[in-house]
């Protein structure tokens, strides 16, 4: 194991759930666009989000248009600019206690990236806290039209970076999106399962915190 280390070079971290929480993103999908909706055609707010709640199950996850903002504007026929409505919640984006510490620990030995699902637009408010140290941030719904479950998602991330998959290393709190797909591209992954609520993962590649993870990294690295 701690020879197939020293072939690492750059880290990659999954940013929603793994570097930050999900109240921006709750805030902006749940109560914020809901409520543009209810302004537009008259409902009241509980009546608007049961619409848009809806709307996004008959869309689903599965497909890259769930996380356009600018999608959903043209879809509900909402007024404004969606890069408003992103940045009034700015406030409300929360790193997790642990992730600068550990980026800051990190970046001192690999070069660091991020790899998300989440529209470029909400990247660069919700990177921002995180983003000095980073190399390259990818949205690979908005720089490639895929979901990271798609493994190829990973192999583009290798390829404009420079790397082979095998001198990578992924963390990610959804199982199919940052530990079955990045593994099939043939790059290193862990989950990161803070509750310890998923036990479909060997344990040996299960982390409940990113200060864990680092010092798996760092252990069996040599400097």
């Amino acid at each position: 194991m701690a020879g197939a280390w020293l072939l690492i070079r750059v880290v990659s971290f999954d940013l929603e759930g793994t570097l930050v929480d999900m109240t921006f993103s709750d805030m902006v999908w749940n109560e914020g666009l809901p409520r543009l909706y209810a302004l537009k055609v008259g409902l009241s707010l509980d009546e608007a989000k049961r619409v848009v709640s809806s709307e996004y199950e008959r869309v689903g996850e599965d497909h890259v248009e769930w996380y356009d903002i600018c999608y959903w504007f043209k879809r509900l026929g909402l007024p404004g600019n969606p890069r408003d409505l992103i940045t009034s919640y700015a406030g409300l984006v929360r790193p997790f206690p642990d992730a600068l510490t550990v980026l800051e620990r990190l970046s001192r030995y690999f070069r660091l990236i991020m790899v998300t699902n989440s529209n470029r637009l909400f990247v660069e408010v919700l990177a921002q806290p995180l983003i000095r140290y980073f190399i390259h941030v990818f949205s690979t719904t908005s720089d490639f039209g895929l979901l990271k479950r798609n493994p190829e998602a990973y192999r583009r991330v290798c390829k404009v970076i420079g790397v082979a998959p095998s001198e990578m290393v992924h963390i990610g709190d959804r199982v199919q999106d940052d530990f079955e797909s990045p593994r099939r591209a043939g790059v290193n992954a862990y989950l990161l399962d803070r509750q310890n609520t998923c036990k479909g993962v060997p344990a040996e590649f299960r982390v409940g915190s990113l200060q864990e993870f680092a010092k798996i990294l760092l252990e069996t690295e040599t400097f």
